[in-house]
């Protein structure tokens, strides 16, 4: 199946946001290479978190996860960096929710759909290994996509008169 899918709105943001910074591949999303262009400090640590003290950003990881969990975990940390969640602490209780599902978009960015093989047997490893990610990660992310593409395939190919450039199939 060849996939061409826009995305929602995060999904999108998410994948103009890793472009800006020079990531193309799956391989371009490393911490440290990130790190230095977002000007962030990256430690292991015992708990994942995202800290600002003025000017000073920190990002730690948990050493007690496996590398794929670190990686996400960072990615996960990184969203509330992209989104300056420190600045709006008092203002919003939805940050946790954000910063979960934009790391999931930061995980399997829609730009790069086209180094996956939706068709294979053994697509949930292969994605998983591909941007060293969990498994669950990329089972999850999976499943979203294709919910996604269902749906709108679905509600768009049902209704007479309606075109949707946001998915279709090549």
């Amino acid at each position: 199946m060849g996939i061409n899918y826009v995305g929602n709105y995060l999904e999108q943001k998410a994948s103009q946001y890793l472009k800006t910074l020079g990531i193309h591949k799956p391989s371009d999303i490393n911490i440290e290479q990130i790190c230095a262009l977002e000007n962030l400090d990256y430690r292991l640590g015992n708990a994942s978190s995202y800290i600002v003290v003025n000017e000073y950003r920190l990002i730690t990881i948990n050493k007690h996860k496996s590398s794929k969990q670190q990686n996400f975990e960072f990615l996960h940390e990184l969203s509330h960096n992209h989104f300056e969640h420190h600045i709006y602490l008092t203002q919003c209780s939805n940050f946790e929710q954000e910063a979960c599902h934009f790391s999931l978009y930061l995980a399997i960015p829609i730009h790069m759909f086209r180094f996956i093989n939706f068709e294979s047997d053994n697509l949930i490893q292969e994605v998983s290994d591909m941007f060293n990610i969990p498994e669950e990660i990329a089972y999850q992310r999976l499943q979203n996509i294709f919910d996604n593409y269902n749906y709108y395939n679905i509600f768009f190919t049902s209704k007479k008169n309606v075109c949707s450039n946001r998915f279709y199939t090549n």
